[in-house]
């Protein structure tokens, strides 16, 4: 058989011409009903975009992940000053930036 451009003109005109087959509504609907069903089936992607539209509708996905890891740092931040053990007396701060330093203004300089 011969290849060339005159052949697939001929072979797209003859497609071009042919009667779309008819496709039987039993099929068509078992399709469709095979197309929702795979859209309903539940997915780690579906679940976590879920619980992202709850924490903050709407947004990309990096906002809420971002705003979760500054938080996280900060909490970490404040955690670091704050104290193991119980203080000692009641008149100690529970975090060290509860602590008043006392300034005096002659130190000797």
């Amino acid at each position: 058989m011969e290849q060339g451009p005159d052949n697939t003109e001929d072979l797209d005109r003859l497609f071009a011409q042919a009667p779309a087959p008819a496709v039987p509504r039993a099929l068509e609907r078992r399709i469709l009903a095979d197309f929702d069903r795979l859209v309903a089936r539940w997915t780690f992607a579906k679940a976590l975009r879920g619980v992202l539209d709850l924490v903050w509708p709407g947004a990309p996905v990096w906002q809420p992940a971002c705003a979760f890891a500054l938080s996280l740092m900060i909490g970490l931040g404040v955690a670091a000053f704050a104290p193991l053990e119980p203080p000692a007396d009641e008149t100690s701060g529970v975090f060290a930036l509860d602590q008043s330093f006392d300034i005096e203004g002659a130190q000797g300089v």
